[in-house]
This record gives structure tokens, sequence and C-alpha cells, in this order.
């Protein structure tokens, strides 16, 4: 456009903040007096612009091209500066640098850029000519052929890895459908089938390609009755009514089964095991937060593992190859190689062995689970204290119309004359206005039917639950 004249080419006294760019050609762009506040810019062409009196404040420059831009009255304050080439810029003596962390800068003293290093060979050397010659078995010369891997990306997100690494596949498998979150390619065609996992991946499909979705009562009615029940297959049940825009019916009485398949899947020891997004979504979707954000942190610890086993993958780096040095060039990968293996490379270098083994498609999925388990689990930490009762039992309890009844409060002993003393003494015959005997450490636990509007109040016991 800027060719064609199209573009604008004067941003005089503009302001940009928290602005990431990569690649952007700002050449000969008047940018006289712009403000710059905690931009992350790389490789973004400054040559010949005017910046004169710009201000640049927090961020980080990576690999920009200053030269033979105006510089005079601009300030660079508390940033990084990576790599980037300030020969013949114009008024350097005017240039004010404050706080700034310089890394490999050139042209600042007016010396000559040194000439450019060679490309490396993306995952397969350490940076240097000789190693990437001993590795590829070539010469160093002119000749070398170039490598088409791209290049090391630990700073994209899981959603990005899994869209690329889909692309290597012939085509999308049917699990990419159990991550609606990360909005996956879909599957050209599904087997049909009548479970509710193939109801389920049938109405995600359908909704991620924008058609209409008319629910199968059949299938509703199934699965209410499993969630009723706690069945195995309550986690997909619930995954069904919410793509079918059907509110479950019942809520406590599936809790005890999903937490249960949730521990299950983290007693394995298995730096990069999978968590399935189908039960942690239905945690989400019926609120039940208690016992489930306390394994926020293991979740999150699996995921910084498998997103970084993958960049390194993508990009050719592999444990006998180099993979640390790729690790410590990035700032990103040094902090999710310290959240995966607490400062322990050993531990990072004996996962990544296991995971490499492993099939590209059963990689893929663990990456895309663990994201979307870990987005589902973070809603779930901030959700307020009190969604879920700390312990609860005995469904038969809280039923009424063929449907549990809705939880209105959960309340200790001194709570009961203030707030339900009419209820508590038609429910469990404690006198209104009076605190119950030896129930310090009892729940009471306060439901309304959303039918017929009728309450009860259950008093709960710490080992009820058990």
């Amino acid at each position: 456009m800027r060719k064609a004249g199209r573009a604008p080419t004067d941003g005089t006294g503009a302001t940009f903040t928290q602005l990431f760019s990569a690649n952007a050609d700002l050449s000969e762009v008047t940018l006289v007096g712009s403000e710059w506040e905690r931009c992350d810019l790389s490789k973004v062409s400054f040559r010949g612009a005017d910046l004169s009196n710009a201000y640049f404040h927090g961020g980080r420059l990576q690999d920009c091209d200053f030269r033979g831009a105006k510089v005079d009255g601009a300030t660079f304050e508390k940033l990084k500066l990576l790599r980037c080439d300030f020969t013949g810029a114009i008024g350097l003596e005017e240039l004010e640098l404050d706080e700034v962390d310089m890394d490999r800068v050139t042209g600042m003293d007016g010396e000559e850029a040194p000439p450019p290093p060679p490309p490396p060979a993306h995952g397969v050397t350490s940076f240097t000519r000789e190693q990437r010659a001993a590795v590829l078995g070539v010469g160093a010369g002119p000749e070398e052929p170039s490598m088409e891997l791209p290049p090391f990306r630990p700073q994209d997100p899981p959603s990005a890895l899994l869209y690329r690494g889909l692309k290597r596949l012939p085509q999308p498998p049917a699990w990419v459908l159990d991550v609606p979150g990360l909005r996956p390619q879909t599957p050209q065609r599904l087997a049909a089938g009548t479970s509710l996992e193939s109801m389920f991946r049938d109405a995600v499909k359908t909704r991620l390609e924008g058609r209409p979705l008319i629910a199968d009562q059949e299938a509703v009615a199934r699965a209410q009755q499993s969630v009723r029940m706690g069945a195995p297959d309550a986690a997909v049940a619930v995954s069904y009514l919410r793509e079918v825009n059907v509110q479950p019916q019942w809520r406590f009485s599936a809790a005890r089964v999903l937490k249960n398949q949730l521990r299950a899947e983290l007693d394995v020891d298995d730096l990069t095991g999978p968590i399935d997004p189908r039960v942690t979504g239905a945690l989400l979707e019926l609120q039940l937060t208690v016992d489930v954000v306390d394994h926020l942190g293991e979740v999150r610890r699996r995921l910084a593992a498998t997103q970084l086993f993958s960049a390194l993958l993508e990009a050719g780096f592999a444990p006998d190859n180099n993979w640390e040095e790729a690790v410590d060039s990035i700032d990103v990968s040094q902090e999710l190689a310290y959240v995966a293996g607490n400062g322990d490379r050993q531990v990072l270098q004996d996962a990544f062995l296991t995971y490499i083994a492993m099939p590209d498609e059963v990689r893929l999925r663990r990456l895309a689970y663990l994201a979307e388990a870990a987005a589902h689990l973070e809603v779930l930490s901030r959700m307020p204290q009190g969604v879920e009762p700390a312990w609860i039992a005995g469904p038969e309890y809280r039923e009424c119309h063929e449907r549990e009844m809705t939880m209105v409060q959960a309340l200790g002993a001194d709570e009961i004359p203030a707030k339900v003393p009419a209820l508590a003494q038609a429910e469990l015959g404690i006198p209104e206005g009076t605190v119950p005997e030896d129930s310090d450490q009892d729940l009471f636990v306060h439901f309304r039917c959303e039918v017929c509007g009728s309450e009860k109040l259950v008093m709960q016991s710490p080992d009820v639950g058990e």
C-alpha cells in the first residue's frame, strides 16, 4: 500500500501503547514526537524515519533497524535494546538514554556495523558455523543447503502450536472437537454414533462451522440421567448439555465422579500427562470448585512442559541436540522451563526424552487437552468462595420435581438465627433465635426448588462427604 501511495507516511505525535509488532516497515515514515509506551517491537524497520523528539518508555526493541533515522531529541527510557542497528543515525549526540539495557547494539558510537552472522539452521545448531557443519555433515561454504524448519517460538500460545501441528497431519482427528476453546480446524467427517461422546463432538463441529444446531431431546434426557446418577460419562453428558444450551438439572450428584476422574489423571507421574478437558469443562459448568482449584498449579506445570517441548520439536531441537541452549536463548522459554521443572533441568531432560518418543498426534493431543483444561481451571479459581459447599452428600435429600434443588447458601451454625430461623425450626427442630448445639463444625446448606419454591435446610457433618 505504501508503494501505491495509499498508506499514510506521517505519524507526527502518534501514541502507541502496549503495541506488539513484528516485521513492520516504518522506513521513511515521519514519527516526530511519537510516544511508544511498553511496546514489544521485533524486526521493525525505522530506516530513514524521522524520530525526532520521540519517546520510547518500557518494553523491548529487538532486531530493529534505525539506520539513517533521525533521533535527535529522542528519549529511550527503561527498556531493552537487543541487536538493534543505529549505524548512520542522525542526532545520536542528542539522543537521551535512561536506564536502557543494551545488548549487542551497533552504531551508537558511529562505528560501522559488523557483517551479519550466517543464519542458523534452526534446531540443529548451537548457533555456530562449525557445529552446524558437524551436525549436517556438510562444509561451511556457500553451497550449504538451507534448512526449512521454523524458528523457535515458545512465546506462541498453545492454540498456535496446535494449528501448525495439525497441518502436519493428513486431516484433523476427531479429538480436536474436545477443545473448542482453542478454535481448532474441524474434521471433514465424523464417524456416525449414538453415544453421548459422538453427539457432543457433532454438536461442537456444528457450532464451530456456524451451522444451526437442534438439540436431540432423547440425547438430552440421557445426558440428564447420566449426570443425575453420577455415571462415568457424566463429564461428556454435561459437555453435551452445554453445547446444546440446556441447563443441567443436577449438579452435586456428579461431583464425586468428576473429581475422582480428575484426581486419577493427576495421580499419574507424567510431566506431560493429559487432563481430559471434558472433565474440567463439566466441573466449570457445574461450578464445582472444592478440591479442584488446588490442582491448578500441577496443570500449569504440565502445560508449561508440553508447550516448551512442542516449540522445541517444531524448531528441530531434540533432547540430544543442544535444546538447553535454545531454552536459554529466550526469556519465555526460560520461564516455561522453570515452571515445568522447578529449576531441575534433569527432570526436563527425562520428560523430553519420553515426549519425543510419542507419535505426533499423541503429542498434539496432550498439548491441546492441557491447554483447554488449564483455561477451565483458571476460570474456576476466580469464582467466589461459597459457590460449592465444603462438603455435601445425600442427593436424595435435595430432589424435588425430578430435579436437583438449587443451592441458595451454605451457613455455619452461628448464622442460623439471623438468616433462616423459621426454616431451621421447620426442617431440623432448632428453636427460632437459637444456635444449634454441638454444631460448630457442621455445615447447614439451604436449598430451594426452582419449580414449586419449597425449601430445605440440610445439616452436613465433615465426615459425611468422605
